[in-house]
């Protein structure tokens, strides 16, 4: 069985470059080409994400490129971090994150 087997009520018109329907993909789990990820894109992307999870890379990083990357990685969690904490009203923690994102932000101007 396949993973769009349950999409609800198929949409009845096709993709205007290949003619594919909805319910042929259902059936088939296959696209007829590359535009009907984007005529159909309402409908799939929910199912598309499910399978294959995020679409940001988490990996492994290079050492080539490691230092840079994980300060980009750090800063973007350090700012999500913070958000949190000023949803939830600390004060002193939304301080502490400021200046550590701060400190992180002026290394990277200064290895530029």
């Amino acid at each position: 069985m396949y993973f769009i087997h349950s999409i609800p009520q198929p949409d009845p018109k096709p993709c205007p470059a290949c003619g594919i329907t909805l319910a042929e993909i259902s059936q088939s789990g296959r696209a007829g080409c590359p535009d009907c990820y984007s005529f159909f894109s309402d409908r799939l992307t929910p199912y598309i994400r499910r399978v294959h999870g995020p679409a940001a890379h988490t990996g492994h990083i290079p050492r080539s490129a490691g230092t840079h990357i994980a300060q980009k990685r750090r800063l973007a969690e350090l700012r999500e971090q913070l958000n949190a904490a000023i949803a939830r009203q600390e004060f002193e923690e939304c301080a502490k994150l400021r200046d550590e994102i701060a400190a992180l932000s002026a290394g990277e101007e200064a290895e530029k």
